[in-house]
């Protein structure tokens, strides 16, 4: 018993050194854009708590303080309440659309938003994973046609290892992901 009671406070100890050590992490925001046949590649490794200082005091074009406009797609559509609908439906798959060329998926799954679209004759897959804690800052403290990036970038930081995008095509692929590595490493 007394080995016990003396465990107990080094356990305390050792527990709450390791939950400050995980909440300090820092993630990074990954975009990898590659060519195998020109053999180009770009590579954006970018820590997120400096995107979330910069973007916010980037002021052209479509990006102003911290939000980007992003055309007129709110006119006919509420993205909030979409966004509130599917965030309480149950997981599955919503909107299926095959055509000749092309196919498209919409599904919540393992709460995300999932959007899988195959361009049949440009040989391209794009495959979209949102965590829904993005997308709802996506649309945090927006007017119209606005999407809050910097919102999204806090949110991001809050969110384990994730693929968002990827692209793949017969000339290029493309892959943007968050995790704690420094480097691009797979």
């Amino acid at each position: 018993m007394t080995i016990l009671k003396k465990s107990l406070p080094v356990a305390a100890v050792l527990i709450a050194a390791v939950t400050l050590y995980a909440s300090s992490v820092e993630r990074y925001l990954h975009v990898r854009v590659s060519n195998p046949k020109t053999h180009e590649l770009v590579r954006v490794n970018l820590p997120l708590s400096l995107a979330e200082k910069v973007v916010p005091a980037i002021n052209h074009g479509q990006l102003q303080h911290g939000k980007i406009q992003v055309g007129d797609f709110t006119t006919d559509v509420d993205v909030r309440a979409i966004l509130n609908a599917l965030k309480t439906a149950p997981e599955g798959e919503f909107v299926t659309v095959q055509e000749n060329d092309s196919d498209v998926r919409v599904a919540k799954e393992h709460g995300q938003l999932v959007v899988h679209v195959v361009d049949k004759a440009g040989k391209e897959n794009v495959d979209v994973t949102i965590p829904w804690e993005v997308a709802e800052a996506l649309i945090s403290n927006t007017t119209g046609n606005e999407l809050n990036v910097e919102a999204a970038i806090k949110a991001l930081e809050a969110t384990g290892d994730h693929n968002l995008v990827t692209v793949t095509g017969q000339e290029e692929s493309v892959r943007v992901w968050i995790d704690s590595n420094s480097g691009d490493k797979q």
